[in-house]
């Protein structure tokens, strides 16, 4: 039987460009603590006459939260002089989404919020769909109240995914003292992720505060099987009483330099995710059924051999993803993740496409690390094998250093399982 899935937002800002190698990402220049430019919406928590009953939507819409807004009228301005802003009715939710178009290399819109929007202790997060170009960078900039004190949010989009998508505001850059109970302006661009020169053209809709988690966390995920990760990084975490997720190719169980089943079972015994990264990219397959077939049996080999909470959380191979095979991946997975390269929020909102960083380096985690403690958020990191073998891609003396700026924060390490349950 099929798992069905459990749940049916300046000018520029300086975040270092995400190079991919293989189904690995890599990280350049996140937690910017300098970043920049521009942005009238209604404060959730007034009497606006917003209806925010619970309803039925379509994902990666959520019914959760306070709408902040709906995008049926338009009330967001042109960041640029070579931009287009106005209204469409290709919407997620309603009747209306926002689209901004330009020729230049940057395209965005703001909302300035008449005596400050109150999002103190709340989590922001929108729907967007990014037609042109691919892959590219989505910043959202918030001040709070002004230039000198704001936070800044900047996701990748793959080179595929031309749908609707939940990007959830991930802090990756700050000035000043931002106060998020005063925030006068949103701002919200898009520009591409590598040299293009297509018309820039994306749509926006359901932006929404969701209540936060009262701390911030870690997931340290683990891709590809490596034997390493039960003979090196098992023990490097429970000296510190820590869980991991191991995200193994099911037909490489048992394989040279693999983990074997038995330690995929010890994982699971020590408080690990043991969870599905099958190796084929979805986009490769011609037809919906035959990538339902091909996740349903990934998810299958986990949950019947090892660990039926794991098995419900799928990582993309090679940071390929399209919305065809988003519809296929929500049809048997309850979460999935690929390489955004920010923070996501805590508790995630829709639970699918969650952003990944590179954990190899720690020195590119510190900021990163201080905005999920003191916003709190969550980081996914995610390395293959630690050591120095043909499969491994951190040593264990950088691996350590990792875990000593994770402990050196108010970041309680968990499981994704962990997090979705509560």
């Amino acid at each position: 039987m099929t798992k069905q899935h459990r749940r049916t937002f300046l000018t520029a800002v300086g975040v270092g460009t995400a190079a991919l190698a293989g189904c690995i990402g890599s990280l350049d220049g996140t937690g910017d603590d300098d970043n920049d430019d521009t942005g009238n919406t209604t404060d959730p928590n007034g009497d606006d006459g917003t209806d925010t009953t619970p309803q039925d939507v379509t994902a990666p819409a959520i019914a959760d939260g306070e709408v902040i807004d709906d995008f049926e009228e338009i009330e967001w301005q042109p960041m640029f002089d070579h931009t287009t802003v106005g209204a469409s009715d290709d919407a997620l939710v309603g009747e209306g989404a926002l689209l901004v178009e330009s020729d230049a290399d940057q395209a965005g819109a703001y909302r300035s919020f008449s005596g400050g929007l109150d999002v103190a202790g709340k989590q922001l997060s929108f729907a967007i769909k990014v037609e042109s170009p691919l892959p590219a960078r989505v910043v959202v900039e918030a001040r709070a109240p002004g230039q000198s004190d704001r936070l800044t949010s900047a996701r990748r989009i793959p080179s595929e995914y031309d749908g609707w998508l939940r990007m959830e505001v991930g802090w990756t850059g700050r000035r000043g003292e931002p106060n998020l109970g005063n925030v006068y302006d949103l701002l919200i661009y898009v520009e591409p992720d590598g040299n293009s020169d297509e018309t820039i053209r994306f749509a926006l809709d359901d932006l929404r505060a969701t209540e936060s988690a009262d701390q911030g966390y870690v997931v340290l995920t683990f891709d590809d099987g490596v034997a390493s990760q039960h003979t090196t990084a098992l023990p490097m975490l429970e000296e510190r009483g820590w869980p991991g997720v191991a995200a193994i190719i099911p037909d490489s169980i048992n394989r040279p330099d693999r983990l074997s089943l038995e330690q995929c079972r010890e994982l699971r015994d020590a408080g690990w995710d043991v969870s599905a990264h099958p190796h084929t990219a979805l986009p490769e397959m011609e037809s919906h059924q035959e990538r339902v077939d091909y996740l349903q049996r990934a998810y299958d080999t986990i949950a019947n051999r090892i660990h039926e909470e794991g098995a419900r959380h799928y990582f993309a191979p090679y940071n390929r993803m399209d919305p065809e095979s988003m519809e296929a991946v929500r049809e048997v997975f309850e979460t999935s993740f690929i390489f955004g390269g920010h923070p996501n929020v805590a508790p995630p909102t829709d639970g699918h496409l969650l952003s990944r960083v590179n954990g190899h380096d720690a020195s590119d985690l510190t900021g990163m690390l201080d905005l999920a403690a003191d916003y709190n958020q969550v980081v996914v990191t995610m390395v293959h094998g630690v050591g120095d073998g043909d499969l491994d891609d951190v040593s264990e003396e950088d691996f350590e250093r990792l875990l000593d700026e994770i402990e050196a924060r108010d970041l309680e390490v968990v499981t994704v399982s962990d997090l979705i349950d509560g």
